[in-house]
């Protein structure tokens, strides 16, 4: 008789095989009257649960992992929260959303997604670079994904570096990534880069299927990249295969410095001309995370982890308001243009009654610090806003009706900074207003000291949140319609309830 014969030394049943020659087991376990069966749990093993990460279509090689489970047996889970996404389908960009710079190397926008090199030039030291203005979280064992769709008008070339994924990039030509993670097409090819500072570790240049020759891409094809981060390695992935792995380094906890990250490519030319023109054309992208699930939103949960009403870690310490201990602040006419009153999210601001009639007044403003490498890029996220304001000194002139408005997203403290035209070299952005009718002021002619300012009410709460990205200002306007004042000073109460995303 062919083969192995198995068979039971006290019961003589011959083990059985399945028609793919598999052999037929009971797993570990109780029959229905509690009896041990398959050897039970204390004489076998227990059968592992393993998922497939990656079928090792690329390097031949299955990648499985096993879930894990708590000691009350429940088993880790994650879902996706999405973060940000934009398909690039229309004609001019939006400035509000995206940051865009370049030097020569320019861009264009329209419904088939944003072309860098426009001009078909080859000059070298030119590039560009785009990104959002907003910053998502990174670290820790959440994974952070990233996915960008882009197509390639030819295959790579000399002195040519497209960079896309999540990185803090450059000031400057070439506009480098100084810290992230993402994907660099050069003349030797596609590769995934890790970057902790500025030391970058990389895949190495991504073959094709079991290593035979170099990754290529079918020039003006649309292929999706998908980078995936956490504290263990990144991943990078093309069209759901995975190319490429990079580990942790030993000595960092995370593959690159940064707490939070944008999303961000750039183009540039360096070392010589470009063997040839290279164009990309980015259609969308979308970021999200996977990981941890909480019923508070995630301002609750920034407040938690960052602390509320306080800076962040690497920023300004302490309260963030316009209050000092045991004094009061310096009357000035607020203006539009060169300051505030004061700087800070809310506190204590005196104002000399003498502002223009029909003209705006900053009364208090504060920027959000700017994402890097050392300092979190966090969202602002403002919920409500508190005022009160009386008569610190009596006032001459008026009646005045006083309304005030909410500035946010500008790139400078000036109320007159203007939107910059689509994809023009470095983008700025014009203040978004929201009017607070609540709290509209009646101010009597001559109205004596210490007494309170009439005003409709004392808080405006938004229902749909207010976001201010890193870099940006927020401010809180005055204008005044009626009779001019000419002296006299009116204190100003005001207070944020704001958080950290």
């Amino acid at each position: 008789m062919a083969g192995i014969r198995i068979e039971g030394n006290t019961s003589g049943i011959v083990a059985e095989v399945d028609a793919e020659h598999n052999l037929l087991v009971v797993s570990p376990g109780h029959d229905a009257a509690g009896a041990e069966r398959g050897g039970g749990e204390a004489n076998s093993g227990a059968v592992g649960i393993f998922s497939e990460v990656d079928n090792g279509a690329m390097f031949g090689v299955r990648d499985m992992l096993s879930p894990e489970v708590d000691k009350d047996y429940r088993l880790r889970v994650a879902h996706d929260n999405l973060l940000d996404q934009e398909l690039f389908n229309y004609t001019a960009q939006n400035t509000g959303k995206h940051y865009f710079a370049f030097t020569t190397l320019a861009a264009t926008i329209g419904t088939g997604g944003i072309t860098t090199n426009s001009s078909s030039i080859t000059t070298t030291t030119t590039g560009l670079t785009f990104h959002t203005w907003a910053q998502f979280p990174v670290g820790g064992t959440q994974s952070t994904i990233c996915e960008t769709s882009v197509a390639f008008s030819a295959q790579p070339t000399a002195n040519v570096i497209f960079d896309f994924g999540l990185f803090q990039r450059g000031a400057s030509t070439a506009f480098a990534p100084l810290d992230g993670i993402y994907f660099r097409l050069n003349a030797s090819g596609m590769q995934g880069v890790i970057n902790s500072g500025g030391v970058e570790t990389t895949t190495g240049i991504f073959p094709e299927a079991f290593g035979a020759g170099v990754f290529t891409y079918s020039n003006n094809t649309i292929n999706r990249y998908l980078i995936q981060a956490n504290n263990v390695s990144v991943t990078f992935w093309v069209n759901n295969v995975k190319y490429g792995e990079i580990p942790t380094p030993e000595g960092v906890n995370f593959p690159c410095k940064s707490l939070a990250l944008p999303w961000c490519f750039r183009h540039a030319i360096v070392g010589g001309a470009a063997g040839a023109v290279l164009q990309a054309v980015v259609s969308d992208y979308r970021v999200f995370i996977r990981g941890s699930q909480y019923s508070d939103d995630l301002g609750t949960v920034g407040n938690r982890v960052f602390g509320s009403y306080q800076g962040l870690s690497g920023g300004t310490m302490g309260s963030l308001a316009n209050y000092a201990n045991s004094a009061n602040p310096t009357a000035a006419v607020p203006t539009n243009t060169t300051a505030a009153l004061g700087v800070g999210l809310g506190g204590q601001f005196w104002e000399t009654f003498s502002l223009a009639v029909n003209t705006d007044g900053i009364i208090c403003s504060y920027q959000v610090p700017a994402g890097s490498a050392t300092v979190q890029g966090r969202r602002l996220k403002i919920n409500a806003i508190k005022l009160s304001s009386y008569v610190q000194t009596v006032l001459a002139g008026g009646p005045m009706v006083r309304q005030f408005s909410l500035a946010f997203g500008h790139t400078a403290v000036s109320l007159a900074t203007a939107d910059t035209a689509s994809m023009a070299s470095g983008t700025s952005k014009a203040p978004r207003r929201i009017p607070l009718p609540a709290f509209q002021q009646a101010i009597t002619a001559n109205q004596a000291v210490s007494t309170n300012i009439l005003q409709g009410h004392e808080e405006s709460r938004f229902i749909n949140p207010i976001y201010v990205n890193p870099g940006e200002f927020v401010a809180l306007v005055v204008k005044g319609v009626g009779t001019v004042g000419t002296s006299g000073t009116i204190a100003h109460m005001v207070a944020f309830d704001y958080s950290w995303e």
